[in-house]
């Protein structure tokens, strides 16, 4: 019997054939086999994870950081990671997984995911991820990497649309939309306005969900010319209510740095400017007042469909391990990349960011579906002609309903 012991393990059994030669001048015994158990030692994962990616210099360093602790846990699995320019990456690796080539996982825009996927470029994940792990993800950036009924990929960070307040201005957090105008209006004087409040689709949309509306279904099909559609539309003529308005413009932004408004709707990736103009003691982000929302998208891992074998796995396994709390936290430090992180419970320092994971919990997945483009100029039309015209809500919507139906037959070529 010989045993070789070590762990973690994985024990198999096999017949020795004893092979021996007949001793001169005595009776040869033929012996029978012999069971022999030999544990062979599971030496981990192995193998290599290639990565494109087109991150800045700051936001590669969370990679490497990410990369190396990996490389403890995994010793036998190398990397070999790629910057491509943000011009350039995407059609190079439409180009190279065509032919079979590629990166194993690309590191890229939510909008890539549904090209790739129809394009048969990035694979569907679905297999791999349990009900536990997709918990663990906040629900606005899972549904980034929800298409045609697969999941396409694993969200990376997020970013979107957040009410700012100057707490000098309006010192208090309306928790209502209610709440909201009532304060601005209080706050009000002179040339500072309580609120200055963007209407335009990319900006107002998010409310449509937070009434419990939807712009679209899941195939596409416009929705939003019913009861809740025009609840939506009654609350944005209320902005006014609230300060000056307007439809995809900066004013609000601009009057926001000279400390002379108190509440705008604006974009995550302003609020350094923001914080840097007037204090970051003064700047908040609060949760969105109901039944108001914003739309949330993300920066995804996509899985290279022509990945198989040992290289799938290995991929896979640092795809995961790219969404645990370790990784997001390191992903999440603003010395670095400074992401929001896609998972819930993430122990943040930074206070900023601190308040935007809190308004993302509530918050509502942008639409990654190709028919997107069909919605943006008539639903917003529909807006304008409802503040600037001061058309019926009822009509503007079913004006912009039949419109949406035609762009969307353009789009499936019918």
């Amino acid at each position: 019997m010989v045993l070789i012991a070590c762990a973690p393990a994985i024990s198999e059994s096999t017949e020795a054939q004893i092979i021996t030669e007949e001793p001169e001048g005595e009776e040869y015994i033929t012996e029978e086999p012999v069971i022999i158990e030999v544990l062979v030692l599971d030496m981990g994962l192995t193998g290599q994870v290639s990565i494109w990616h087109s991150l800045e210099e700051h936001e590669m360093e969370s990679l490497n950081g990410v990369i190396a602790i990996f490389q403890e846990m995994y010793p036998d699995v190398e990397f070999d990671v790629l910057y491509v320019p943000p011009y350039d990456i995407r059609g190079k690796f439409e180009s190279a997984a065509q032919t079979g080539g590629g990166a194993c996982i690309l590191i890229g825009s939510y909008a890539w995911g549904p090209p790739l996927y129809d394009s048969f470029l990035v694979a569907d994940i679905s297999e791999f991820v349990s009900d536990e792990f997709l918990e663990t993800i906040n629900p606005a950036a899972l549904g980034s990497v929800q298409y045609s009924g697969a999941f396409i990929g694993l969200p990376l960070n997020m970013t979107g649309v957040l009410p700012f307040r100057n707490k000098r201005i309006v010192p208090v957090a309306p928790t209502t939309f209610n709440e909201l105008v009532t304060f601005a209006q209080e706050s009000a004087s002179g040339d500072v306005v309580g609120a200055y409040l963007d209407y335009g689709l990319f900006y107002s949309a998010g409310h449509l969900y937070g009434i419990g509306g939807q712009l679209m279904d899941a195939g596409g099909n416009p929705t939003f010319n019913d009861d809740k559609g025009i609840e939506w539309i009654e609350m944005i003529q209320r902005f006014e209510e609230a300060g000056p308005i307007e439809n995809n413009n900066d004013n609000d932004i601009n009057l926001f740095v000279e400390g002379k408004a108190g509440i705008i709707i604006d974009g995550l990736w302003n609020a350094s400017e923001l914080a840097e103009a007037i204090g970051p003691e003064n700047l908040a982000i609060d949760p969105w007042p109901i039944p108001m929302s914003g739309y949330v998208q993300t920066d995804n891992l996509y899985l290279n469909a022509n990945s198989t074998g040992n290289e799938l796995d290995t991929c896979w396994k640092f795809m995961e391990f790219m969404l645990s709390p370790e990784s997001q936290l390191i992903f999440s430090d603003p010395s670095m990349a400074g992401f929001i992180p896609a998972i819930p419970g993430v122990e943040l320092t930074d206070p900023i960011q601190m308040q935007v994971m809190e308004t993302f919990n509530g918050a509502t997945t942008f639409p990654v579906i190709p028919e997107m483009s069909a919605y943006w100029e008539p639903v917003n039309n529909a807006l304008l002609s409802v503040i600037e015209q001061g058309i019926n809500p009822a009509d503007a919507l079913q004006a912009a309903y039949d419109e949406v139906l035609v762009k969307l037959a353009e789009i499936h070529g019918e």
